[in-house]
Order: C-alpha cells, then sequence, then structure tokens
C-alpha cells in the first residue's frame, strides 16, 4: 500500500474499512495497520480493523482445535483470540511482530499452546482430589448417611457460599462433572469459569462441610 502521507496513509484504510473490502489485503498487513494506529483519533479505525481480524482468526482456528476439549475448544479460541488483541493493541507485545509476519503460523502457535494448557489442566482436574497439607486424598461426604441435624449444617453453609460458588456445589453435588465433552454436562461451562476455578470451589466447600460436621459431634 503506497502513501505520500500519514493522513493518505489513514484515508485509504479507512476507505478500504467503509466498503467492506478489508478482506483484499492481507492479514499480516491489517495487523501491521492496526498496530501503527496508535492516536486516541484512531480508535474506531482500529476497532474495525482489530474486528476484521479477530473474525479472520475466529474462522481459521474453528476447524482445526481438537473437538475433545472442553465446550468443543471454544474456550481455547477465545483464549487465542485474546492473545492476538493484546499483541494488535499493545506495541510492546512480543507476538506482535509474529502476527504481522506470519498471521496463520502464529495463530497455530498459539493455538497448540492453548491445546496443550488445557490437556494438562484436564488431566489435573480427573486426578484424585488430595489434600495439599497432608497429601491424603479426600472424600466428600455421603450425603446419603447423614442425620437431618448433618444437613441442616450443610444448608447453613451452603446459605453463606457466594452465588457462582454455592451453584458449583450444588451442581457437582447433583452429579455434573468439572468438565465434559458434552457442554450440558459441564460445570465449568455451565458457569463460565475455568474447571480448575470450579475444582477449587467445590474442594473448598467440602473441606468447610467436613469441618463442620466435625464440629458438630
Amino acid at each position: 500500500m503506497r502513501h505520500n502521507s500519514e493522513a493518505d496513509w489513514w484515508s485509504e484504510w479507512k476507505e478500504l474499512s467503509d466498503a467492506g473490502s478489508l478482506g483484499t489485503r492481507r492479514p499480516e498487513e491489517v495487523v501491521r495497520a492496526c498496530r501503527k494506529l496508535d492516536q486516541p483519533r484512531h480508535d474506531r479505525l482500529r476497532g474495525k480493523l482489530l474486528k476484521h481480524l479477530t473474525d479472520l482468526a475466529r474462522a481459521y482456528l474453528r476447524p482445526r482445535v481438537r473437538q475433545d476439549l472442553v465446550d468443543g475448544g471454544r474456550e481455547v479460541i477465545e483464549e487465542v483470540i485474546e492473545i492476538l488483541s493484546v499483541a494488535v493493541l499493545t506495541p510492546s507485545a512480543a507476538d506482535g511482530v509474529g502476527f504481522e509476519t506470519a498471521f496463520h503460523a502464529k495463530l497455530r502457535q498459539r493455538l497448540v499452546d492453548r491445546i496443550r494448557a488445557s490437556l494438562k489442566d484436564r488431566d489435573v482436574i480427573e486426578q484424585e482430589a488430595v489434600d495439599p497439607e497432608t497429601g491424603i486424598a479426600t472424600e466428600p461426604p455421603d450425603w446419603n448417611q447423614l442425620s437431618p441435624e448433618d444437613n441442616a449444617v450443610i444448608a447453613d453453609a451452603i446459605a453463606k457460599l457466594p452465588h457462582l460458588q454455592r451453584k458449583a456445589f450444588q451442581l457437582h453435588r447433583l452429579g455434573f462433572r468439572y468438565t465434559s465433552s458434552n457442554p450440558n454436562e459441564s460445570i465449568a461451562v455451565m458457569l463460565g469459569k475455568t474447571p480448575k476455578t470450579v475444582q477449587d470451589w467445590v474442594e473448598k466447600a467440602e473441606r468447610q462441610i467436613l469441618e463442620l460436621l466435625g464440629s458438630n459431634k
């Protein structure tokens, strides 16, 4: 793209955006232009260029993400989109030059990174819960063997939990899993949180309940 001044350069990209013709430019060019638009008066145009790039990225990533991940890989895709957005909008971001040089190759690289991280989190979650202080596997209460008094203690403890933590605990008690390839069975998907966060909430609630039940004897 040739231009004689910054005003000409800005006007040319604005015309492309207004005409819906950004697709005629290579994504690397769009990244470069977006990173160069660093003045407040450029915010609107920069937002349009960024939306074009994130739309391209989602279309590229969807057929390449593993479908056996939590929620079919949608969370992983959005993590990569966030990496792209930060790289484009932050002049000092290390990935910025990578996206300017090889847009799709950098997307693939970051997708692989996030898939590996997601699989690692899933492996951790599927392991038996262990008390971090004692190293002993913790067992949740057997809800079917509790007395009316114990159930009253538990109900009071659950009522005091923050809303999302209470929801996570109740869903887990009903048999839903922290994470699942089926979005309708995944507590993480239902609450919009990572599986590790959900697991931490549930295990913390169970420890508190076990302590309360012990002190109630």
